[in-house]
Order: C-alpha cells, then sequence, then structure tokens
C-alpha cells in the first residue's frame, strides 16, 4: 500500500504547501503489483491538496473514491474543487456530514458541498462498506472509553467515520481527527476483524490535550503493538515528540504535507 498526504498542518520540502486540515491518497496493489484501488480520504480546507497533488505526481483524475471522514470544513473544503476535475470518483460519508456544525455557537465550521456535483455520485453510509479487495470503511465507532473522545460540546460526532484496509493478515487504521477517541477506534476494528495492527495514520485530536490523557491515549494504543504511527493535523506538531516517548517499541513520525509511505 503508497500513502501519501497530500494536505497536512505543515510541510517540509520546497514547492510543498501546508494548511490547517488534512487530505490522504491511498494506493493499494494486486499481488501482480497492479493497482487495484486510487482513493482519497479527506479533501483539506481548500484546493492546496490538488496542487501539491500535482507537485507529488499523483493524478487525481485516476482516482476511484473518496472517503469523507466528518463534516469539518479542514476536511471537506476542496471536495467541490476535486469533483470539478474527477468526474467520475463515488463519494462516501455519513448523512450526518452534511449537518451544520458550530465553534462556540456562532462559527460555521461545517460543509458546505455543491450538490450539483455530488447528483448522483454520493453514497450516504450506516453500516461497514466494503470498496475494492482491501479497503473497509467504518461508519459506526463504539465509545469504549469515553476518557478518549474529543467532542465539541452536545456534538458527538456522530458523522465521524475511519478506513481500515487489510494486507497481510493486519490492518493499518486511518483516522482523519479521532473525535470519537483513537482508541475506540482501533477496538471497533480489532473486535470485527480480529486482527493485529501494523500501522495507524492520522490525527488524534490532542494538540491542546492534557499530559493524562496522552497517557491514557498511549496507553490505549500501545494495547495494540503497532509497528508504525504517522502522527498529523489535530494531534499537534508540539506533543509528538510526547508521543514518540510514550510509544517506545514503535516507530512513531509526523506524517507532514508531502510525506509518502509504504507500508
Amino acid at each position: 500500500m503508497k500513502i501519501v498526504t497530500l494536505s497536512e498542518n505543515y510541510a517540509k520540502d520546497r514547492g510543498i504547501l501546508a494548511e490547517h486540515g488534512l487530505s490522504i491518497y491511498i494506493e493499494t496493489f494486486n499481488s501482480d503489483g497492479t493497482i487495484n484501488r486510487r482513493v482519497l480520504f479527506d479533501t483539506g480546507q481548500s484546493d492546496i491538496f490538488i496542487r501539491n497533488a500535482q507537485k507529488l505526481k499523483v493524478d487525481l483524475n485516476q482516482v476511484d473514491s473518496v472517503i469523507i471522514s466528518h463534516g469539518h470544513y479542514d476536511h471537506t473544503g476542496g471536495l467541490n474543487d476535486f469533483l470539478k476535475i474527477n468526474k467520475r470518483a463515488k463519494v462516501y460519508m455519513k448523512m450526518e456530514a452534511l449537518q451544520p456544525k458550530f465553534h462556540k455557537g456562532n462559527t460555521f465550521t461545517g460543509f458546505k458541498p455543491d450538490m450539483s456535483l455530488l447528483d448522483g455520485r454520493v453514497e450516504f453510509i450506516d453500516e461497514v462498506t466494503n470498496i475494492g479487495e482491501s479497503i473497509f470503511i467504518f461508519p459506526d465507532i463504539k465509545i469504549f472509553n469515553e476518557a478518549d473522545t474529543s467532542f465539541a460540546g452536545e456534538d458527538i460526532f456522530r458523522d465521524e467515520l475511519f478506513v481500515s484496509v487489510i494486507q497481510d493478515s493486519a490492518m493499518t487504521v486511518l483516522s482523519s481527527c479521532s473525535h470519537r477517541g483513537i482508541s475506540n477506534i482501533l477496538k471497533t476494528a480489532h473486535d470485527y476483524f480480529g486482527l493485529p495492527v501494523q500501522s495507524i495514520i492520522g490525527g488524534f485530536h490532542t494538540r491542546d490535550a492534557s499530559m493524562e490523557k496522552i497517557g491514557l491515549i498511549s496507553e490505549g494504543i500501545r494495547a495494540y503493538s503497532p509497528i508504525s504511527i504517522g502522527i498529523c493535523h489535530c494531534t499537534g506538531l508540539e506533543v509528538f515528540s510526547v508521543f514518540k516517548e510514550k510509544i517506545p517499541d514503535t516507530r512513531v513520525y509526523y506524517n507532514y504535507s508531502g510525506k509518502k509511505t509504504i507500508i
């Protein structure tokens, strides 16, 4: 599996742009080495992911599927721009992603798609959905550990989903913000498949979290003994080293804008 982070909060390579948001490109392969599926997981806050894709030699016209993790602007803002250049990809999301979202009651932080562009291309999912041979979308994240959640007032993020990719009898789990908790996400996937966790990529929503909460999340992750963790976005670059220290037996790296990973 090949993963290219098209847009994230930070960039380190010349010519690659960054913004507060996340967009990840995924390629899975057949046994003969040919590409099986091309998937876009979120579209960042703007069209930056499209500009970066061009520099990174990622052809967005070939994307088969788009998965929207939840209805925040920094994960959905580039969707309209993508749908204008790619006329065939199906879009997967939860119906709840279209519900209005506000920060502290007055600042709109939600999702305003062009419904004419989505017409005939969107599939609202409410059960585990398999796209391609090895990619599974999970729309129901059970709350096993309430301490590992990042809700916004009354918003408990019923619109949030995550992705699990199966290869070599192990799972790679991709989560964008983990508002419902990365440990809850990992347990949901593990309970479903009963497979070991190979890699985790995404945001844990810990940028402003207490050390106690970061310790709790680290403990929940260590329980699955992942080989690698690509931390990004709302995890917070400032707590990256804390996770490296608290999960010492796992390769923990920062998944910046432009980062290419082979799993």
